[in-house]
């Protein structure tokens, strides 16, 4: 009886400090948000969050999880900014009014909802547009042969 009680307490430690350890670092280091996924009626579906941009992917970890890894990962060429909102009436009972509410699609045609302060929509709007065209990429085919060859080069 005596383990159970020693590994139930260690699973409630490391639980405490994982929760602790995610809540300390992505707070500091991201941007607060309100996401749902569409469609959604009413009011249901906003879950809140924090949102890091990590080169083209954008991570976001809900507030309450206590997964090390991000929730949801949006890669930038596959999302489409289109269009943003004002809070509604009722959406003002639970958010700030200053929010605004910007709507996203994915390559898959699903799309969602962030609720973003001002700064925090420029900021994402930015990111999104400024994604370059796939089909303008270029190849570069010697770092591709390298990896391929795993840098031997014929040698």
């Amino acid at each position: 009886m005596e383990i159970v009680a020693w590994v139930v307490g260690v699973v409630v430690l490391l639980a405490v400090l994982l929760a602790l350890w995610r809540f300390l670092t992505l707070r500091s280091r991201g941007q607060t948000v309100l996401l749902r996924r569409l469609p959604a009626s009413g009011l249901h579906g906003w879950r809140h969050g924090t949102l890091r941009y990590d080169g083209d992917q954008l991570l976001y970890y809900k507030l309450r999880s206590l997964s090390p890894r991000a929730d949801h990962v949006f890669h930038r060429q596959q999302l489409e900014f289109l269009d943003s909102r004002n809070v509604s009436e009722e959406e003002g009972g639970f958010m700030s009014r200053d929010l605004r509410i910007a709507t996203l699609s994915d390559d898959h045609d699903v799309r969602y909802e962030f609720a973003l302060d001002q700064h925090g929509l420029m900021a994402l709007t930015a990111w999104v547009e400024a994604a370059p065209d796939i089909r303008h990429e270029r190849i570069d085919y010697a770092a591709l042969r390298d990896r391929i060859t795993r840098g031997k080069n014929g040698k």
